[in-house]
């Protein structure tokens, strides 16, 4: 347990504002948990590129992939209920699935990214990916580029209606209702964290910074600069939030949080061995250190200890075993240098917790 935290709640308000005041960064929240309690709750910066309104604690950022690690809790609860299993095969839950090489893949594939399903199929539009009945039929009928289960490359965008589609098959509600009644409404997070704005929401919608990378870079603002991508349901990569709700949902899955705990500790320790066959050595530069749903950290010797989610934008949220700590991290300016994030590293050595570039 760390008992000095006010010393250390000025060391970190210090390295971000000076990060801000140095153009390193233009936004940024920082929340701490420890043992289910809130210890630092901070904020930097300013809500876009032009710095003239200054970023509060409820200020909503884009956190892209951070959700990956919200929906594998969702989905965590449902293999806790008994309404799926991981060595599910898919086909039995979502019979279109089943054909083009997929008809024996199991559900912890999906979780583990080793589908072989990465690439976004064809759209017409942008909006497209907003239509989760159109994307879910068009992965039930894509084609795996390799045998499903022997390789792990990360699914950025199809994540969402792979492992939300076997989810719905398997519980009937919709998977954005499964969110919300599964992860964000025990927490009272109905107000800091959305897989789909509300008009409320995008009232305290933080803009991307892009002027640190090259003037083609424009993904993250073609993508979540969009009010239709905002608004739509797609939680592998358009959540938008806080870093109060994301360090609240990690906090809760050590602890208890206001007398919340989401999973059992002995699912939170199965879901956080590390998956990877041994004909199947991590590449350089490519997230592979993955678990069920998240991805792991810590130690070598306690690896997965530390386990959580980063984003494209440099957000993250974590929980870690071993000093009972759970962050919160959210940021808008896009670096050259991600996936290091300068912020992100002097924040660890304070807090002393592993450095992560995920």
């Amino acid at each position: 347990m760390i008992r000095n935290w006010k010393e250390r709640t000025d060391r970190l308000r210090n390295v971000m504002e000076e990060a801000v005041a140095s153009g390193e960064e233009c936004g940024c929240q920082l929340v701490v948990y420890e043992d289910g309690e809130r210890v630092v709750d901070l904020c930097a910066g300013f809500t876009a590129p032009d710095r003239r309104i200054p970023i509060r604690n409820d200020a909503l950022f884009p956190i892209f992939s951070v959700g990956k690690g919200v929906m594998a809790t969702a989905f965590h609860r449902l293999v806790e209920q008994g309404k799926v299993a991981y060595d599910t095969r898919i086909a039995d839950l979502w019979p279109e699935f089943g054909c083009n090489g997929k008809e024996e893949m199991l559900v912890w594939h999906i979780l583990t990214h080793r589908g072989a399903l990465f690439d976004l199929p064809p759209c017409e539009s942008q909006s497209d990916l907003a239509d989760w009945g159109k994307m879910a039929d068009r992965m039930a009928h894509a084609t795996p580029k390799w045998t499903p289960g022997t390789i792990c490359r990360y699914h950025p965008i199809t994540y969402a209606w792979l492992l939300g589609e076997i989810a719905h098959r398997a519980d009937g509600r919709s998977f954005q209702e499964i969110l919300r009644q599964e992860v964000i409404e025990p927490l009272h997070l109905e107000h800091s964290l959305f897989f789909g704005t509300t008009p409320e929401a995008e009232e305290r919608f933080v803009l991307i910074d892009l002027s640190a990378v090259p003037e083609t870079h424009t993904w993250h603002t073609d993508f979540m600069h969009d009010p239709v991508i905002r608004r739509a349901c797609i939680p592998s990569a358009n959540g938008v939030a806080n870093a109060e709700s994301i360090a609240r949902h990690y906090a809760a899955l050590i602890a208890e949080v206001d007398g919340v705990r989401l999973l059992k500790p002995e699912t939170v320790s199965f879901a956080t061995r590390l998956r990877r066959a041994e004909d199947d050595p991590p590449r350089p530069g490519e997230w592979s250190r993955f678990g069920l749903g998240w991805a792991l950290s810590g130690p070598e010797e306690d690896l997965g200890s530390l386990f959580g989610h980063g984003g494209a934008a440099g957000s993250e949220g974590f929980a870690d075993r071993r000093t009972h700590l759970a962050l919160g991290l959210t940021r808008n300016r896009i670096l050259s240098s991600m996936p290091v994030i300068p912020l992100r590293d002097r924040i660890s050595e304070i807090l002393g917790l592993p450095i992560r570039h995920w």
